[in-house]
């Protein structure tokens, strides 16, 4: 199985439609039966803020891809600089760090960074 890896770092707020795309590939490479990991990093992690926008095409698109089983870790250091802790994650979405990330970068056959 092809092993993917997207790194987000734009906000799904963002006018150039950044993170929406991340999404959506997400969602198409998951539809590939590609084993998919979203990592989630600085503006990226306003994708899962709590008091985000629910008409928000990307984050509504992210909640179903994360229902449907999508891997999503964030990084722990963008976690701490917006003052939030592990219990604002969504279920499913894992605290990480770069150790971790570079890893990723390491096991993935496809890596997009947006």
């Amino acid at each position: 199985m092809t092993i993917a890896l997207i790194l987000l770092h734009a906000s799904p707020e963002a006018e150039n439609f950044r993170a929406h795309t991340a999404v959506r590939l997400a969602g198409a490479m998951l539809a590939d039966g590609k084993d998919v990991t979203m990592f989630l990093v600085e503006e990226g992690l306003h994708l899962i803020h709590p008091a985000g926008a629910d008409d928000n095409p990307a984050r509504q698109l992210f909640i179903e891809l994360l229902e449907a089983g999508m891997a999503v870790q964030v990084c722990g250091a963008s976690l701490r600089k917006l003052g939030w802790n592990e219990s604002n994650l969504p279920a499913g979405v894992i605290k990480s760090s770069m150790k971790t990330l570079s890893a990723l970068l390491s096991q993935a056959d496809e890596v997009v960074s947006i």
